[in-house]
C-alpha cells in the first residue's frame, strides 16, 4: 500500500478533546483526497499536557514512534504553560527539548510548528482572555526557533466559531484547523 506517515504531537488542541476527530485526522483525510495515498496519522497528544510534559512522554514512546517512520511531523503545544504561569524563558528550554526529541523521531527537517491560537472571546476559567499576551510572547518564541532550526511556521487562521469554550477546537475548527494544515504541507509539497 502506498502511504505517507504524519506525526502530530500536542495538547488538547491537537487530540481534539471537544471533537470527535482532532485536527491531524481531519488533515488525513484531506491529505488523502488531494495526494491519492493513504496517510497514517500518528496524534500522539494528551489533554492538559504542558511542553515539558510532552517532550517526556515523547521519551517514553520515542522507540515506537520512530519505527513508524513518519515523514513529517506537527507541533501545537502551549495553552496549558499559560495556566501554569510558565515564563517565557522556561517555555523556550522546554520547547526547544521537545523539537529536538521530534526532529530525532522524525530524522529530517520535515517539521511544522504551530503557532498557537488566541484565546477568544468569553473563554473559560482557568483561561483568561488576557493571557493573549503571554500567547503572543509564546509564538514569538515559536516564530524563532522555526527560523533558528530551518522548520516550517504555521500561523492559523481562527475565528470565534472554530472554539468550543474559547480555548478547545469544536469539531468545525477541527475541521479547518485540519484543512488549514494539509493546504500548508501541500504547498510546501508543490502540489497545492
Amino acid at each position: 500500500m502506498n502511504w505517507e506517515t504524519l506525526l502530530s504531537t500536542g495538547d488538547s488542541i491537537t487530540i481534539g478533546s471537544r471533537s470527535y476527530l482532532g485536527y491531524p485526522e481531519y488533515c488525513a483525510g484531506f491529505l488523502s483526497e488531494r495526494t491519492n495515498k493513504k496517510w497514517n496519522i500518528l496524534n500522539h497528544s494528551v489533554a492538559g499536557f504542558t511542553t515539558i510534559d510532552l517532550a517526556r512522554f515523547l521519551d517514553e514512546n520515542m522507540a515506537n514512534l520512530k519505527s513508524a517512520k513518519p515523514d513529517i511531523a506537527t507541533i501545537l503545544i502551549g495553552t496549558n504553560d499559560l495556566k501554569g504561569n510558565t515564563s517565557s524563558k522556561i517555555f523556550r528550554l522546554a520547547y526547544e527539548l521537545l523539537i529536538t526529541k521530534v526532529q530525532l523521531i522524525v530524522g529530517s527537517k520535515n517539521i511544522i510548528l504551530i503557532e498557537i491560537p488566541l484565546l477568544r472571546d468569553g473563554v473559560m476559567l482557568p483561561y483568561l482572555i488576557g493571557m493573549n499576551e503571554v500567547v503572543k510572547e509564546y509564538n514569538l518564541i515559536i516564530q524563532e526557533l522555526s527560523k533558528v532550526n530551518n522548520f516550517h511556521c504555521l500561523s492559523l487562521d481562527c475565528n470565534e466559531e472554530y472554539f468550543y469554550d474559547g480555548v478547545h477546537l469544536n469539531e468545525l475548527g477541527s475541521e479547518a484547523i485540519g484543512k488549514q494544515v494539509s493546504n500548508y504541507i501541500l504547498e510546501l509539497r508543490g502540489t497545492r
